[in-house]
């Protein structure tokens, strides 16, 4: 079986929480993305500066991206951007800086986090507000396939922990957007 295969589960769940749906239905709220890139920022600054591992291509950095993003759309609204972290977010960057021990362990991350943006991530760009930084990204193709030269079945697991991570920052989000009135 192939990666894609063993965690197909696991990124079938991911893309079943609501707030997945919201955030491509085109219509979540300004401040509901916002508090999602924080999250995100968090994650992807983590993975970034690791002491150990690096990106198979530093092209693939989001950080600064998404970064601008929150600049963007922080304009409106007077945050405190370490407020806005989720339990999963902090757990996910304690993860990180003490549990990835290997390269494949690095790259499951890289697996799961920069390839859904260069696939999944150009349908969501469409649909959330500001300019989207975050999505935009220059020769996908030959990022995606200095990625895929690197993975192997061996990443499944700590890949379904990603899945998981990134599954409960979904619920988080949906759960923070009811308690703060924010869907529609």
């Amino acid at each position: 079986m192939s990666l894609k295969e063993l965690t197909m589960q696991q990124h079938k769940n991911a893309e079943r929480q609501k707030f997945a749906s919201i955030l491509m239905s085109g219509d979540i709220p300004v401040i509901s993305y916002l508090r999602y890139l924080i999250n995100q920022h968090a994650c992807y600054n983590a993975l970034e500066n690791h002491k150990e591992f690096q990106l198979p291509d530093l092209r693939l950095s989001r950080s600064n991206n998404i970064q601008s993003d929150i600049t963007e759309l922080q304009m409106e609204f007077n945050v405190e951007q370490e407020k806005m972290l989720t339990k999963s977010t902090v757990n996910y960057i304690q993860h990180v800086n003490e549990n990835i021990k290997s390269f494949d362990d690095f790259m499951a991350h890289v697996y799961v986090r920069y390839l859904g943006d260069l696939r999944g991530g150009q349908m969501i760009a469409k649909k959330i507000p500001g300019t989207g930084l975050y999505y935009q990204f220059q020769n996908p193709d030959e990022l995606a396939n200095s990625i895929y030269r690197q993975l192997n079945d061996n990443m499944a697991n700590e890949a379904k922990l990603v899945f998981e991570y990134a599954t409960k920052l979904f619920i988080e989000m949906y759960d923070v957007m009811v308690s703060e009135n924010e869907i529609k």
